[in-house]
């Protein structure tokens, strides 16, 4: 299937080719070849930024029902103050999330992977490093990113996951020729809280605002505040009729090999 990328790359050059034959026929100026190139970096940058645009490969943000049913996702763990209480709430209450982990985390904290796993949560693959300059790797090393947080789910807990969530949601070609080499499958996301940079309240307020049938929620458990936006989400949840099911139920399709 064509990606809006390479439907973009052969219009702009089909573009360039008129411009160019147009000028040497004196029917149009070459300048226009300038700003049709800065235009085309700044579709590329922003279908670099809205991983729901799929614009370099297909990631699944939303499922597509009538049915009052949302996923939670919780990125960038595991954590050692927050996970665990975050796991005894969803316990509580009787919801099921998936964990994008971040491998360097999982050295420091494979006990809590595995507490992750032994409560019947997902596990998704978040890169190892997360670095912020992730999507500036070259194909080598994202590759090797993403098999050695899975190699180490693996190891930790006996399941080889196939999903995966973009630090930052950014995605760009490169990228998504590892995740193709690897089988894997992209995660995105329908409802983005902003537990990381907005108030409780605030953070509470989208979600409200945001949520519809066949969401997917991404929120953070290493966000100081996050057992208490989470629970005061989830008795919203249950008041408007919302049920809480496992991203593979949501999307129908397989978490693990």
């Amino acid at each position: 299937m064509k990606t809006p990328n390479i439907i973009l790359n052969w219009f702009f050059i089909l573009a360039w080719v008129v411009i160019a034959l147009l000028s040497q026929m004196d029917m149009m100026s070459g300048w226009w070849i300038g700003p049709l190139v800065i235009l085309w970096l700044v579709v590329k940058v922003i279908g670099s930024f809205f991983i729901g645009l799929n614009f370099y490969f297909f990631s699944h943000c939303s499922a597509i029902t009538n049915e009052r049913i949302v996923a939670l996702t919780f990125d960038d763990g595991p954590d050692d103050k927050l996970t665990r209480p975050l796991l005894d709430l969803l316990d509580e209450k009787g919801a099921k999330a998936t964990f994008f982990v971040i491998g360097e985390k999982v050295l420091g904290y494979t006990h809590l992977l595995k507490e992750i796993h032994r409560r019947g949560h997902l596990i998704g693959n978040h890169s190892f490093s997360h670095a912020r300059f992730f999507d500036f790797f070259n194909f080598t090393r994202m590759r090797f990113e993403l098999v050695r947080t899975r190699e180490l789910i693996y190891k930790n807990t006996g399941v080889k996951t196939q999903l995966f969530r973009p630090p930052y949601g950014v995605t760009n070609p490169v990228l998504g020729r590892a995740i193709h080499a690897l089988q894997l499958v992209s995660i995105g996301w329908s409802v983005r809280s902003l537990d990381t940079t907005r108030s409780p309240k605030k953070a509470l307020q989208r979600l409200i605002k945001k949520t519809h049938p066949g969401a997917i929620i991404l929120l953070h458990d290493t966000t100081p505040d996050i057992v208490e936006i989470t629970k005061k989400y989830l008795d919203w949840l249950t008041s408007n009729d919302y049920r809480v099911v496992s991203l593979d139920q949501l999307l129908t399709i397989k978490a693990y090999e």
